[in-house]
């Protein structure tokens, strides 16, 4: 079977490994010639503003390294230099689009920090895939072709459907929303197209040198297993956070009345919520060709946004207007890209034979490998910003970062893989491919 668009462009990524770089250098330096020639209408000390970006790299590459366990080494230097390529790319864009579409300061960090996670996101889960590759005794050329058919197609899947998301929502929205779609549209297409390309040619210049990359030490800190009760009680604590999160924006939505404070529903786009929703959900049927599975992303991804409406509502006050639609797109775009990985990690060992309990557990193990660094880099981002920031934009940024640890720990690596495994292999269509697929 003729391989996908996803495998083709990463392997040929990486057989022209130096040509690639080279042509996105290139790409970079004309994005940036007007910014350079004009000034940046972004600029002003927001995230566009190339002073302010160059910083960024090392807050997203440090923590990404320590978590490798490969601190300061090649691994560094790739996440240094894919991170800053793609924000670089992202904020002169912006720039542009902005003489066209009403893109503010604030718009405009919020996507590039909404870039900057999904690009972590897809660095770190094909390094994982590659170190996984490589363990199970497979050459370089053959591991650079799995990480391809697992990463790449992944890669692919969340890029295109969160694109289509976010242009219906463009298109659908208010004329307010339609300034952050169209910027955090920019930013995921150039995170999906650099993960493509960019990404299989610097782990072709840079890891795959003879020396071999350092081997994960085991950790010297020993923790004993917790109390049989304490897991228990954690994950009723999360979902009982969450339930009483949602319900508190759904009253705030959907309650005018509600006392205390405005309702929430004079700053929701309905609408656009709800394009955005079905346009996910529609995506995840059209990728994985079973209803439960779309059904659980519809579902769950609308648990997600009320409850974090409730949580915004309670941890700033007061909420500024435009606060509540910026936290539902920052919050769903990131959220599905790891949702990808996680489906297709539920996949591959459902279809493997491995009973429900196994595949969850499994399945979360491997996902949260390279999820957990991505969740790492997003927090310290979106505090470090709210912590330089001042006023709404500060408390809107930190509370976005506790928002964002309660729907990944809760919604995405509790409820979804209990509800996606419901139907066992019936939930799954089988790729007839090659074997390494998996």
């Amino acid at each position: 079977m003729k391989p996908s668009l996803a495998v083709r462009a990463s392997c040929w990524s990486a057989d022209h490994a130096g040509a690639v770089v080279a042509l996105w250098l290139v790409f970079v330096a004309v994005t940036e010639l007007p910014g350079l020639a004009g000034g940046h209408r972004l600029g002003d000390g927001s995230l566009a503003d190339p002073d302010v970006a160059a910083t960024w790299w090392p807050l997203v590459a440090a923590p990404v390294a320590v978590l490798l366990s490969a601190p300061f080494s090649r691994l560094l230097l790739v996440s240094a230099l894919f991170t800053t390529v793609v924000t670089t790319v992202s904020a002169a864009l912006l720039d542009t689009v902005s003489e066209s579409v009403a893109v503010v300061p604030r718009t405009g960090d919020a996507a590039l920090l909404v870039v900057v996670t999904v690009s972590v996101q897809h660095m770190l889960f094909a390094f994982h895939r590659r170190r996984e590759a490589l363990a199970g005794g497979n050459d370089a050329a053959r591991a650079a072709r799995i990480v391809a058919s697992t990463a790449g197609n992944a890669a692919l899947v969340s890029g295109s459907g969160v694109a289509a998301s976010l242009a219906a929502l463009a298109l659908a929205g208010t004329a307010e929303l339609r300034p952050l779609a169209t910027a955090v549209l920019v930013t995921v297409l150039v995170s999906a197209v650099a993960a493509l390309s960019l990404l299989p040619a610097l782990n072709d210049l840079v890891l795959s040198a003879p020396k071999p990359l350092p081997r994960q030490p085991p950790s010297q800190w020993k923790v004993g297993a917790p109390p049989r009760f304490v897991r228990p009680a954690m994950i009723a604590a999360g979902v009982l956070v969450l339930g009483a999160a949602a319900v508190h924006g759904s009253l705030r939505i959907f309650a005018p009345g509600h006392p205390g404070s405005r309702p929430l529903a004079e700053d929701v786009d309905a609408g656009g919520v709800v394009v955005l929703l079905l346009m996910l959900g529609v995506a995840t049927l059209v990728v994985y060709r079973r209803p439960v599975v779309a059904l659980s992303t519809l579902l769950l991804n609308g648990v997600a946004a009320l409850a974090g409406l409730g949580m915004l509502a309670l941890l700033v006050d007061p909420l500024p207007g435009w606060a509540p639609m910026v936290l539902v797109v920052v919050l769903l775009v990131p959220a599905n890209h790891l949702q990808v990985y996680l489906l297709h990690r539920l996949r591959s060992e459902t279809l493997a034979g491995m009973s429900r309990r196994n595949t969850v557990a499994d399945a979360c193990r491997r996902a949260w490998s390279a999820s957990g660094g991505a969740l790492l880099v997003t927090v310290v981002m979106w505090l470090v910003w709210g912590l330089t920031e001042s006023g709404d934009v500060r408390e809107f940024a930190l509370a976005t970062a506790a928002i964002l640890v309660v729907d990944t720990f809760v919604v995405r690596f509790y409820l979804l893989p209990r509800l996606a495994v419901l139907g066992g292999r019936t939930n799954w269509w089988r790729i007839r491919g090659p074997k390494d697929a998996r």
